[in-house]
């Protein structure tokens, strides 16, 4: 037994009259001892110097670069019913070399090939297949999706006997929303859950995606999604991954106070985090149709309503072409009197108002190029705010807030003026002059990112410009109606109702866009979407040829943040002892950053860079610790580090620390 972790006689002094089922595996992944509980959940066949993969049929990452300081890791055996968790040994020397490996099957589910355990389990597959028609009938049936996923969530906890569940949407890659189900208030503070969900979910996604597996979290072993069971107060969490076309849309996530998860509980699981990611593509992908195919019927009406208006208004300003000529003719050949011309000037200014209903319909129909000039938003929206305040009754509230740095617009100032004020009107009108009016101006970038939830905007930077207000509300039928011509929800003796139909051709001239959003009883809101003008930017350097190196000897966390940076256009050099680190360095290979982390094998991170620094490399460099005891006259001046970050690393702030690094 010489080399192995123990000795035969204190293995079978430690671990041989336990009922656990426990083995003993050497730094080469070789079972070297097992106790008889082991032997019996394994079954027949050899066990002794079979590795670890070929014993469990499992692909598990490269184990002797996994771990350190005790850390472990939960793998789920579908078939026996048991969690593999492995726990390196390392030796008492100082360095801790890593010395083997100590296995433990965690029995889930006490199975016995008895019958009952058969009609149990058959039971419970009944139960579990209703719960999938339930849900899939209320997805038939056209159901909302907070509806299903309330639904899901519930069947989730009581299919796995857990305390508590949530669903975790992937809103975008910084932004997470959360459903919880927690019948019974096991969790104490849902704040602190989201916030260490939204600090280390990054790391927990990026496992889930290049594993494409659930994710078993262990409160008492520090592994991937040990600070999210913490968070929970909860013994065990099973993270379950809904992938829809390669993409993460939503992860369902159990917890258990006590005990773990029995791989039928994890197969059921994983069937409904398919069903949650189906349900919402499904359910996007619907309410995308029905608004394309909505404002595509808008395009069409409005496209015929301007070619028809273009057209009349071309004959009619023909007309008073005539008018006009007929006019200045009459001036010279009747009796000059105050009778008579007080009447040719009646019949002239009737004749300009008509003259300017004339351009709003051509404007309408087919755009006229105007003169365009470099509008600055800001300035806008205070004059706006000046004639608003000034002649609105006090018994409307109004409120204007402005983000900082707004994208300057390049197009006619007067009408994007009268575009804005023409709502704000609309806005007090629709109140009943008795409520509240807000102003609000910001900038949007639309990318690949979130086309899709603005599929009739191009791809580029806009200034978004919305009024919205708590009145009496547009009813569903009218709305896609209030920009036709003429049409009106006011009485007569109120408007005409051209007001938003010429505002939708101002819009349309700066090749911008209006959506409206209404209620009855719970007010409006219309969104302005209009192009930022970018004149030629200069060539600004970009990050691809940036080179980080990134020094730390726990691969799966090195993969993963390797591939985050990677993600944003850096280049990465993967190292995991401080020796690489400084061969890299003096191979001439230009780094421009590095991230050392401080606990390494042979050279730790705080000598690593004191020797960086003795080669008169000047890069930034960044040092990161999971359990990092610093001595007392420790500095960052002394070592000259640029940044210091804690594990578990929050991907936005490690995102802006080496930006400004840069």
């Amino acid at each position: 037994m010489a080399g192995n972790p123990i000795d035969k006689y204190a293995a079978e002094e430690l671990f041989g009259i336990q009922s656990a089922a426990i083995a003993i595996a050497n730094k080469n992944k070789k079972i070297v001892w097992f106790n008889q509980s082991f032997k019996k959940n394994c079954g027949a066949g050899r066990i002794r110097g079979v590795t670890i993969n070929s014993l469990f049929n499992l692909e598990l990452p490269d184990l002797p670069l996994t771990f350190k300081n005790q850390q472990s890791l939960a793998h789920p055996l579908q078939k026996s019913h048991n969690n593999l968790v492995v726990t390196p040994l390392h030796t008492k020397a100082k360095k801790r070399m890593l010395d083997g490996y100590m296995l433990e099957l965690v029995a889930i589910t006490q199975s016995t090939p008895d019958s009952s355990y058969d009609a149990e389990i058959l039971q419970r597959n009944v139960v579990f297949q209703n719960d999938l028609r339930q849900v899939l009938i209320l997805l038939d049936n056209d159901s909302s999706l907070d509806v299903i996923t309330q639904e899901i969530i519930l069947r989730c906890v009581n299919t796995s006997n857990s305390d508590f569940g949530l669903i975790v949407f992937q809103v975008d890659r910084n932004k997470l929303d959360f459903l919880f189900h927690d019948p019974n208030n096991f969790i104490e503070e849902r704040e602190e859950v989201e916030k260490t969900a939204n600090s280390d979910f990054a790391f927990i996604s990026k496992w889930l995606e290049l594993n494409n597996r659930p994710l078993i979290a262990l409160n008492k072993q520090n592994n991937i999604g040990f600070n999210l069971a913490k968070a929970l107060n909860s013994e065990s969490l099973l993270i379950c991954p809904g992938f829809f076309d390669k993409s993460l849309l939503a992860s369902i996530i159990v917890g258990k106070k006590e005990g773990n998860y029995s791989s039928l509980e994890i197969s059921q699981l994983e069937q409904f985090a398919t069903l949650l990611s189906f349900t919402i593509s499904n359910i996007k992908t619907r309410e995308l149709n029905a608004a394309l195919e909505s404002r595509l019927l808008q395009s069409q009406k409005l496209e015929t309503i301007g070619k028809l208006s273009s057209g009349m208004a071309h004959d009619f300003s023909n007309l008073l072409s005539s008018i006009f000529a007929s006019l200045s003719l009459l001036r010279k050949r009747v009796p000059q009197n105050e009778s008579v011309n007080r009447l040719i000037d009646n019949i002239e200014n009737c004749s300009v108002r008509a003259k300017d209903l004339t351009k709003g319909l051509l404007s309408f129909g087919k755009p006229t190029p105007k003169r365009k000039e470099l509008v600055k938003p800001n300035i806008l929206i205070n004059e706006i705010s000046k004639v608003i305040n000034q002649t609105f009754p006090e018994t409307i509230t109004y409120t204007c807030n402005t983000e900082k740095n707004l994208y300057d617009i390049l197009g006619n100032s007067t009408e994007i003026y009268q575009v804005l004020l023409n709502l704000c009107v609309n806005a007090k009108e629709g109140t009943g002059e008795k409520g509240t009016i807000e102003l609000s101006v910001k900038n949007i970038t639309i990318d690949n990112e979130n086309i899709s939830t603005y599929p009739w905007l191009e791809i580029a930077n806009y200034v978004c410009f919305s009024v919205k207000d708590n009145g009496s509300g547009i009813e569903e039928g009218d709305l896609l109606k209030i920009f036709d011509p003429y049409f009106s929800t006011k009485s007569k003796d109120t408007g005409s109702g051209l007001g938003l139909y010429v505002t939708y051709g101002i819009i349309k001239a700066h090749k911008g866009y209006i959506d409206v959003s209404s209620s009855p009883n719970q007010g409006t809101a219309f969104d302005v979407y209009i192009p930022s003008y970018e004149p030629n930017k200069i060539a600004q350097t970009d990050t691809t040829d940036k080179i980080i190196l990134l020094a730390d000897d726990e691969p799966m966390l090195s993969e993963l943040l390797a591939e985050l940076l990677e993600s944003n256009e850096f280049n990465v050099i993967k190292v995991s002892t401080g020796k690489e680190a400084i061969k890299v360095l003096t191979e001439e290979i230009k780094v421009d950053l590095a991230i050392i982390d401080y606990n390494m094998p042979e050279m730790n991170g705080l000598e690593t860079i004191e020797k960086i620094r003795t080669l008169d490399f000047d890069l930034p460099i960044i040092l990161s610790s999971g359990s990092m005891q610093l001595d007392d006259d420790f500095s960052t001046e002394k070592y000259r580090i640029d940044s210091y970050l804690q594990k578990p690393y929050e991907f936005d702030t490690m995102l802006a620390t080496i930006k400004k690094l840069f």
